[in-house]
């Protein structure tokens, strides 16, 4: 046997798995994907963000979100898997540079249904007392109905129904953030 052949064809084989490894281990920094299942932050703890099905940032016609957001008619969603109170939902989309999601059509009401399934999740609408109505963050009036309303039921989920339903603001409940595509 020659052994010339032998320390060639060796050398070969642990220089293409040393490749391979380097390749596997590089290439996602190289895109730009973050590869942390969990956001640890000092306010919220260890949030799992572990959503959708794709490990790539979604994309199309340019707009693209990033990685475990959905993309729908140019704006980004996230929902998220764990529970927080209204207020600790907002304090987590906006770290993430968003808002809770303001869903003011029909289209955009459809699309993020279809993907709660049979869970509830906070929205960034909220009961304004001074002003006796529903009100999105960012100011705007709503001009839907709002279901189960009780005594102290002052924030609203979607999700489980599809309606906008009236819920205790200190409950925990999941959260969908809303972000401009870039």
């Amino acid at each position: 046997m020659n052994w010339h052949m032998l320390i060639s064809g060796l050398f070969i084989v642990v220089l293409k798995i040393v490749g391979m490894t380097l390749f596997l281990l590089y290439f996602p920094q190289i895109l730009g994907e973050n590869k942390a299942s969990f956001t640890s932050t000092e306010r919220y703890g260890t949030v799992p963000q572990i959503f959708g099905s794709s490990s790539a940032p979604t994309e199309s016609y340019g707009a693209v979100c990033p990685r475990e957001w959905d993309l729908h008619e140019g704006r980004c969603f996230f929902l998220s898997t764990s529970e927080l109170s209204w207020n600790k939902s907002r304090e987590f989309c906006e770290a993430e540079g968003s808002s809770l999601a303001i869903v003011n059509t029909p289209a955009k009401l459809e699309f993020l249904q279809d993907r709660t399934g049979a869970e509830k999740y906070f929205i960034g609408l909220l009961y304004q007392h001074a002003e006796e109505g529903w009100y999105w963050i960012d100011n705007s009036m709503f001009n839907g109905n709002v279901v189960n309303q009780r005594l102290h039921f002052n924030c609203v989920t979607i999700g489980l129904t599809k309606t906008y339903d009236a819920a205790s603001c200190d409950v925990n409940y999941r959260w969908i953030c809303e972000k401009r595509a870039t």
